[in-house]
């Protein structure tokens, strides 16, 4: 049994003093109190819904390899600046880690997608030891709507039902929709800049205890 099949642990992020905004973009939340109290279920019915700033909404739920060929198609609809902040190989790299990132060997996956199920947002929580890494992409055309708030929330849920003590994030120069993300969520974060024109961004996650499992 892995965290799909399970029901998410409750974080509660609104306790932690979540902002309406910050980094430019807004945050809007979940149908659900947050994406850690809803059973994430790949093609089921559980799914978090969010409603995007300037109207409409999004759905969240798990991916994997069979996404493979939307997921592809979300690299398509970004521009090479967009997926330079994401991938640290830049356009010209970023739709070969689509398959190592989706075969939930290292972590899991998670995407938003309209009613029509094209997707908009792409998120990864990657495990890494007794702290968990997350990272994210938003279509341009998507951007600061809230998408990113929805993903982050979800990544973060992840992270506590592996019981990660922390999370952290590397984040480049104008991505402001990751770090905008992740500052709403209220976690007490510190950022460190790197030589590279990188931001690594991290946090304490309240009451994470290390995961020894498998």
């Amino acid at each position: 049994m892995d965290e799909w099949d399970t029901p998410r642990p409750t974080l509660h992020l609104a306790r932690l003093g979540l902002p309406g905004h910050a980094g430019g973009c807004p945050s809007v939340r979940g149908r659900a109190a947050s994406a850690a109290e809803a059973a994430l279920t790949r093609h089921g019915t559980a799914l978090t819904e969010a409603a995007l700033a300037g109207g409409g909404r999004v759905w969240v739920r798990g991916v994997d390899e069979e996404d493979l060929p939307a997921a592809l198609a979300l690299h398509a609809r970004c521009s090479p600046a967009n997926l330079v902040r994401r991938y640290p190989g830049g356009a010209g790299e970023a739709d070969g880690y689509l398959r190592h990132l989706l075969n939930g060997r290292h972590g899991r996956s998670v995407a938003a997608h309209l009613d029509s199920g094209e997707l908009v947002g792409l998120g990864h929580v990657l495990w890494d030891g007794a702290e968990s890494e997350v990272a994210l992409l938003v279509a341009d055309a998507w951007q600061c709507r809230g998408i990113g708030g929805a993903l982050v929330e979800t990544l973060l849920a992840l992270a506590v039902a592996r019981r990660s003590e922390g999370v952290y994030a590397v984040a480049r120069a104008g991505d402001a929709e990751l770090l905008g993300a992740l500052r709403a969520t209220g976690l007490p974060w510190t950022e460190s800049p790197e030589d590279d024109d990188a931001l690594v961004v991290s946090a304490r996650l309240p009451g994470g205890t290390a995961f020894t499992g498998g």
